[in-house]
């Protein structure tokens, strides 16, 4: 009898470790009180905290550091420490910037560079501006993210927006569930469908090539979903997206701010921010598995992977 309940018990934690994801270590963004953060579940003690400039998007550009968009430009950090070991500040008016596969930044703008509306400005590791891309039609631009085609999605408040280099948009669709949602991020997946974090919309949308919804995620009320920011697909094909609370210093305790879906739209593993350390989230980076010496961008899968 002892030797079945020892062997109920040992299956039991096998089951348990597989489906509980190991102690992560990632990067986050807090929008509430302007701050980059490194989080070791394994090791608290390697934690770090520190102060950034006002802005959108971070990046894994290479050198063990980590990108962060500004309003002048961008600076860089130390992953291991958290000290700042690079700025760009000569492009005042700067909503976001994200580093593309052929080591060129690409900042963007809303009604910047004597231009109207979504401009985008791609600039070479000398400030050289090597390209100018502009749509007068469009406004409140957040991140913009390279296709493996090398097409650009851009999120315009309300639309999804797929430009290529000569300027054209090629593709878009309107997200739906808020008049205004302030969509957030764009990934390009390998069946051609796009998904979206779609801010107030508060959900994860899936569109067809041709456009037409296929699936939407979100949920449970538990967390409190509010405004899907950041999104990151992970190694395992699920989708971790940030749920950001508000703005301001005093959402630290509102809602579960880090959430992971599985494709089929179920809540896998959540993380509850320390309210003591913590506002409100819009942006992470789960770093296991991934090589911090090298640039990351999206690959045909939307995954974060090496540029060598």
């Amino acid at each position: 009898m002892k030797k079945q309940i020892l062997l109920v018990l040992s299956l039991a934690l096998a089951i348990s470790s597989i489906s509980q994801p190991a102690k992560r270590h990632f990067l986050l963004r807090d929008e509430g009180i302007s701050q980059l953060a490194y989080i070791d579940e394994a090791n608290p003690s390697k934690n770090w905290y520190t102060a950034i400039p006002i802005g959108r998007d971070m990046q894994l550009v290479g050198k063990g550091r980590v990108l962060v968009g500004t309003g002048n430009g961008y600076e860089e950090y130390e992953i291991a420490t958290g000290k700042k070991v690079f700025e760009l500040t000569g492009f005042p008016g700067a909503v976001t910037a994200h580093r593309l596969r052929n080591g060129n930044t690409m900042l963007t703008g809303l009604n910047w560079q004597g231009k109207k509306g979504i401009v985008l400005l791609e600039i070479d590791q000398d400030s050289v501006v090597k390209n100018l891309y502009n749509f007068s039609e469009y406004g409140y631009p957040r991140l913009v993210r390279e296709t493996v085609s090398g097409n650009f999605l851009i999120t315009a408040d309300d639309y999804v927006l797929e430009a290529n280099r000569s300027g054209e948009i090629v593709w878009k669709v309107k997200v739906a569930g808020k008049d205004k949602p302030h969509v957030w991020q764009a990934l390009r997946l390998a069946n051609g469908q796009t998904v979206v974090s779609c801010g107030y919309s508060a959900n994860l949308q899936f569109f067809n090539a041709d456009g037409s919804p296929a699936l939407s995620i979100t949920g449970p009320a538990e967390v409190k979903p509010n405004f899907f920011a950041g999104l990151h697909i992970l190694p395992n094909g699920n989708y971790a997206v940030i749920n950001w609370q508000g703005h301001g210093p005093n959402f630290g305790a509102s809602g579960t701010q880090l959430l992971e879906f599985t494709p089929d739209g179920k809540l896998a593993w959540s993380w509850q921010q320390d309210a003591a350390k913590f506002s409100s989230l819009h942006n992470v980076i789960i770093l296991d598995g991934l090589n911090t010496a090298f640039l990351h961008v999206e690959d045909a899968n939307g995954r974060l992977a090496a540029v060598k």
